[in-house]
C-alpha cells in the first residue's frame, strides 16, 4: 500500500486503515488514472470490470466520493488476481471542495453496500470474521459512518 506521510489510525482491527493528512500536495486530480497506474505496477496486463469504480457521497458532504474495487481487475488474465484470503482491496477517496480527492482509507472486503439511514449514507461492509473478533467461516458485517474524513464504526456483527 502506498501510504503518504501522515498519521495512520487503525480504525477497525484487521480491516480499515484511515489516513489523516489533508495537505494540498496529496490531492489526486484523477482517481481512476491514479488507481490504474498503481495496478500497472502489479499487473503486466489489466482489464477493468464496470464495478472497478463507484461514485457515491459516502461522507454526506454533497460531493461525490470514489470507492475503487481491486477485485474488479483481471490481472494478467486472472479474475480477482489482486485479492487475498481476507477479501479484495477497496480504496476510499474523499472529494474536497477545493478540487481533487485524497486517499482516506483502504480495506480488504468481500463487498459493501451504501445505504441511507436516518437521512445519512452509511457503508455496510462485508469483511473477514477476524474484523469482528471472531474465528469462524462467516463474514463479519460492519456498519460505518463517515463524518468529514473520519470513519466511525456504528455496529459489528
Amino acid at each position: 500500500m502506498n501510504v503518504r506521510a501522515g498519521m495512520l489510525a487503525l480504525c477497525l482491527p484487521f480491516l480499515l486503515v484511515q489516513v489523516n493528512d489533508l495537505s494540498a500536495q496529496n490531492l489526486i486530480a484523477d482517481v481512476v488514472s491514479h488507481e490504474k497506474e498503481a495496478v500497472g505496477q502489479k499487473c503486466k496486463a489489466a482489464e477493468y470490470a464496470e464495478d472497478f469504480v463507484s461514485l457515491v457521497d459516502f461522507n454526506n458532504d454533497g460531493l461525490d466520493d470514489v470507492i475503487t474495487n481491486l477485485g474488479a481487475v483481471r490481472c494478467d488474465g486472472e479474475v480477482g488476481g489482486l485479492c487475498g484470503e481476507v477479501g479484495c482491496p477497496y480504496n476510499f477517496y474523499i472529494q474536497v471542495a477545493e478540487g481533487g480527492y485524497f486517499f482516506a482509507a483502504n480495506a480488504d472486503l468481500y463487498g459493501y453496500d451504501v445505504k441511507k439511514r436516518y437521512g445519512n449514507m452509511v457503508l455496510e461492509l462485508k469483511a473477514n470474521a477476524a474484523s469482528c473478533g471472531r474465528d469462524d467461516s462467516e463474514y463479519c458485517s460492519m456498519t460505518i459512518r463517515v463524518r468529514g474524513a473520519r470513519f466511525e464504526t456504528i455496529s459489528k456483527k
